[in-house]
């Protein structure tokens, strides 16, 4: 009894504050395997009791802070040396608690950014089985800070640092791999990796609201896309009965499959009385005068290496309507309803291995649309089967309507009920908030930014909105001009058909990218224009992607003698009937594979012709007999300049250029 009294005795008379260790948390950028900053000072930072003495040890180095009245605690390292022996980092506070992290080196970090040519991993990047097999570099270290939107800034991340092993590498960002690779490899240092990236974004959801708040349009923007949020769960609440309320009113609901078209999923129908289309289209390019139910089918053609095995099919996108999707006549995929993007989103479903056999294969696809304006949105390379090369897929399938609605009338397409289709992840800030505002003051040497594509609709914004992200960026960061480098954006869809094609935002934002880079401090560019695809906007060849930030990094940054851009353009000169164009970075100017190509030419009127162009020393000549009086050159001018050829000695290719300012910008 004596000694349960004076147990008791200790508890009541012993402060709380004795009683359990403070509570002591690094920010969770701060792990064991991590790459610190070297010759640069080094924050370090997390959280504590209010009022906790917080103290850091690292390379004989002895810091200390005490937490503030929201338990925040912050210390700054002095500059350190590169060091690729392991060393520990010891957090320790006054009440006793320790955090210890291992493995700890001193090098390069890089913060990897943007959209998803940025997010692809390595295991999707060409050459994957070998490049994962030989990817045992301990040296590199990566951080993934999982996708987190947020309506306002956050104070942490999830994740932790991981060594580069053929393990972790594979799902790893491949173009924040090759680059630093590259960069190890030529430095013989530790490389941090630190990838933030979310596909299918636009440059202002990764830029903080305070920011975009000074851009005028952009503030008022976010605000109505907040607003939209907020109203969004009752909208998604409500959507589904308003729907079926609509679609019964205009007798639209999706009816069960006719006794006439059971059995039109079967591998073995005859398919005599269908009718041949090229898709993507819509029902009404296809000659149907409503919408109804719909049937389409493809036979695919497998090689033996693809039987039994597991593989996703992708539909891209199937707009205002109901589908079931089968496989060799199994259903493998249904999408009745999928709030808030239920009229916009994309469908794909997995196709289990033991449905898939070489030879022929049969998709068929069971469509609801209300309207002839809706239809099937893939390309045949966009399918996902399983062969060599997506490109000998065709575009061509098979499709018959099983029934048909009476047609809507304006009124009532009106009345048709339309969720919020706004995704978190496009929200101006959201994705600053949630993913870079956390990381912020983490010693960086710089940040590679491969992103734009979602900003393409917008592109005559693009230049004040990515110079605005850099320089808030890095007044948050508080590490001065740290380096930003900006991956181009590369060559996509098809090549252009005459030279007065070239009407989208494409090469403006590419362009836009280019006056970033040749403005803003310590900014550089990759470019590309060559390396992208015509058949996917992701194209798999990261390695030259990585290697050509990298050369920027390696010249510009840490003062190699390299050469790591193509040529440039820098003036032109009109020699009667022809253009003299000027580069810089033009050494060894050449034509790889020959004749120069992609050139182009126009008079006063704005009307390009292509052009003849031959190099001469350090210039391109470049004139046509249907321009007599040229005014104006363009290079490499469009979405997908296929067969652009200019390089210089170095092999690196010349950037896309118009020197037209006066003509047409549509």
């Amino acid at each position: 009894m004596k000694l349960h009294f004076s147990i008791l005795t200790v508890l009541l008379l012993t402060p709380l504050a004795q009683l359990r260790a403070a509570e002591l948390k690094l920010a969770a950028v701060f792990s064991d395997h991590m790459v610190l900053q070297s010759q640069k000072t080094v924050p370090v930072w997390g959280w504590a009791d209010a009022g906790a003495q917080v103290t850091v040890e690292f390379s004989g180095q002895r810091k200390s802070a005490r937490a503030d009245a929201a338990g925040k605690w912050s210390v700054a390292l002095d500059p350190l040396k590169v060091n690729s022996e392991p060393g520990d980092l010891t957090v320790s506070s006054g009440a006793g608690s320790k955090n210890v992290l291992h493995d700890v080196l001193v090098g390069e970090v890089w913060l990897c950014s943007g959209q998803s040519n940025m997010t692809m991993a390595v295991g999707d990047s060409a050459d994957a089985e070998q490049e994962v097999a030989a990817a045992d570099h301990p040296q590199i270290r990566f951080f993934t800070v999982p996708q987190n939107p947020s309506l306002s800034p956050v104070s942490d991340v999830k994740g932790e640092w991981t060594v580069c092993t053929p393990q972790t590498v594979r799902s790893f960002s491949a173009a924040a791999y090759y680059f630093g690779r590259k960069i190890q490899s030529e430095l013989r240092v530790p490389v941090g990796l630190v990838h933030s990236s979310v596909g299918g974004t636009p440059a202002e959801a990764w830029t903080r609201l305070g920011a975009l708040q000074k851009l005028g349009d952009f503030g008022e923007r976010a605000e109505k896309e907040f607003a939209e949020i907020a109203s969004q769960p009752e909208t998604i609440r409500q959507f589904p009965s308003k729907r079926s309320a609509w679609e019964e009113k205009h007798d639209v609901k999706p009816p069960a499959v006719a006794d006439a078209a059971k059995g039109w999923e079967d591998p073995s129908l005859v398919t005599t009385d269908w009718k041949e289309v090229t898709l993507p289209s819509q029902w009404g390019q296809q000659g149907f005068k409503s919408g109804g139910v719909f049937w389409v089918r493809k036979e695919v053609d497998l090689p033996e290496a693809a039987a039994g095995k597991d593989f996703r099919l992708s539909l891209v996108w199937l707009r205002e309507q109901y589908d079931t999707t089968y496989w060799n006549g199994v259903e493998v995929g249904r999408t009745p309803d999928a709030p808030p993007e239920f009229y916009s989103s994309q469908r794909a479903c997995m196709v289990p291995g033991k449905l898939v056999k070489p030879g022929l294969n049969v998709i068929a696809v069971r469509i609801v649309s209300a309207t002839e304006k809706a239809g099937l949105w893939v390309s045949g390379h966009q399918l996902g089967v399983p062969v060599d090369d997506p490109r000998t897929v065709g575009d061509q399938w098979l499709v018959k309507q099983e029934s048909a609605f009476a047609p809507l009338s304006a009124e009532a397409l009106a009345s048709r009920p339309k969720p919020s289709s706004l995704p978190l992840r496009n929200v101006s800030a959201s994705l600053h908030n949630g993913m870079i505002a956390p990381l912020a003051p983490l010693g960086i040497r710089g940040v590679i930014w491969y992103q734009g594509e979602s900003n393409v609709p917008r592109h005559a914004e693009y230049r004040q909105l990515l110079t605005t992200l850099i320089e808030d960026w890095r007044a948050q960061f508080k590490q001065g001009d740290f380096p930003f480098i900006i991956q181009q954006l590369v060559n996509n869809g098809p090549p252009p058909k005459d030279a007065t094609q070239n009407r989208d935002g494409w090469p403006l934002v590419g362009e836009a990218q280019m006056q970033v880079a040749g403005s803003v401090p310590n900014t550089g560019i990759a470019v590309g224009n060559e390396i992208g695809s015509s058949v996917t906007i992701h194209p798999k060849n990261k390695q030259d992607v990585g290697r050509r930030l990298a050369l920027v990094a390696l010249e510009k940054t840490y003062g190699k003698k390299i050469e790591s851009s193509g040529p440039r353009y820098q003036s032109m000169k009109i020699e009667g009937p022809a253009v003299r164009v000027h580069f810089t970075h033009a050494s060894g100017l050449t034509a790889a594979g020959g004749t120069l190509r992609r050139f182009a030419i126009a008079g006063a009127d704005g009307k390009f012709a292509w052009a003849e162009a031959r190099i001469e020393g350090e210039s391109v000549v470049v004139s046509s007999p249907e321009v007599p009086q040229p005014v104006a050159v363009r290079y490499a001018w469009a979405a997908n300049p296929e067969g652009c050829n200019l390089y210089n000695g170095e092999g690196l290719p010349a950037a896309a250029f118009r020197t037209d300012d006066s003509v047409e910008r549509r």
